[in-house]
């Protein structure tokens, strides 16, 4: 009997021992989980930064190959000008010639035959601007043609060099592009081994959590009171017996957005996504839900960028439709306790999960 006496309290301490032990590891646990999660949100920035270049390379591309399209069309226009302009010069040059044989192989008379053989002053005059006349056309005829051909082929040369010049800029852009793609790839490659390393990490947290919950339990019995320090959860961090209650400012119940929320359990995650049900990823499906009535923040926003947006609320005073804060985590309160979240890969849009499935940084009431 007396070795009986000795050995519950033996057996209490031990077991308080071993599972404090098992405390420790699932505080680094969890540690571990805010950093990889932390890690996701910084490395999902890049991603939708290179993703913003990439578009942004695409339309530069698009933009290019449109005026080389455009610039190809004015090459071919203008070539067939030039063959034109060659064709009038060409005509031009054989009927001067033609005109300055049939005057050099016919007989002139001279100047002062064609002055007797006109009838006056008047007629001889004009027989003679007549034939200065025809040359001076001719010659004026023939440099026109000429410059119009040079012109012409000055416009062409200056065409080919503006589209090789667009040619070697579309090939310095594909090659950013393919740079970028390979980029992206790489990051998408971190991003699935962070999915990885977060799944085993929470494996690893759930199973010590186990621990501790037994600790609880056998504490309690080693003690002779089964309420003993069972009660804990995750929000005794936070601001739980505060007396933040903001009144509501839009008009929209929460209900109505929790019963919005709930016809998309069920669907995608993914990350950086921001449809409902294509998929989305924890902050996008916050902010399209809240989108749908007309609560929005303009640019794509994070789960860290939640806590600041709307009034804070205490813990006690929580209610369905207020935005609930968690390290690298944002979801909406439904009630009774739990939350309506784009959850994980694994399990998608759930309705499931306690309000105290992980610490607790703000509770924010936008409605």
């Amino acid at each position: 009997m007396k070795y009986k006496k000795f050995l519950r309290p033996v057996l209490g301490v031990a077991v308080s021992v071993c599972l404090l032990a098992s405390d420790s590891t699932v505080s680094n646990a969890v540690r571990s989980i805010s950093e990889i999660e932390a890690e996701q949100d910084s490395l999902q920035e890049e991603i939708d930064t290179l993703d913003a270049d990439l578009y942004s390379l695409i339309s530069e591309i698009t933009e290019i190959e449109n005026a080389i399209s455009d610039t190809e069309a004015e090459i071919v226009d203008t070539e067939a000008s030039l063959q034109e302009a060659k064709a009038a010069r060409e005509s031009q040059y054989k009927s001067m010639k033609l005109r300055i044989k049939y005057m050099y192989e016919k007989e002139n008379p001279s100047i002062f035959e064609m002055l007797v053989a006109s009838g006056s002053i008047s007629q001889f005059l004009n027989r003679l601007e007549y034939a200065n006349s025809v040359y001076e056309y001719d010659r004026e005829k023939l440099n026109q043609f000429e410059a119009t051909q040079a012109e012409i082929e000055e416009l062409a040369a200056a065409l080919e060099e503006e589209k090789a010049g667009l040619e070697a800029s579309k090939k310095e852009l594909a090659s950013q592009e393919s740079a970028l793609e390979t980029m992206i790839d790489e990051k998408r490659g971190e991003m699935d081994d962070l999915d990885a390393e977060l799944k085993e990490a929470k494996e690893i947290a759930a199973r010590e959590a186990a621990l501790r919950a037994a600790r609880a339990a056998a504490a309690a019995a080693a003690n002779g009171n089964s309420s003993g320090g069972a009660n804990t959860s995750a929000s005794s961090s936070y601001n739980v017996n505060g007396d933040l209650n903001p009144g509501y400012s839009t008009g929209v119940s929460g209900s109505s957005v929790v019963s919005y929320a709930n016809q998309y359990v069920g669907n995608r995650y993914v990350w950086g996504g921001n449809s409902l049900t294509e998929g989305c990823d924890c902050s996008g499906f916050v902010q399209q839900v809240l989108a749908n009535f007309g609560i929005s923040y303009g640019a794509r926003m994070t789960s860290g960028g939640f806590r600041n947006v709307g009034q804070e609320v205490s813990y006690n005073y929580m209610q369905p439709g207020d935005i609930v804060c968690y390290p690298g985590h944002v979801a909406i309160y439904a009630g009774g306790g739990t939350i309506v979240e784009a959850q994980s890969t694994a399990t998608g849009i759930t309705n499931y999960r306690s309000v105290n499935c992980h610490s607790i940084i703000t509770i924010r009431r936008v409605l």
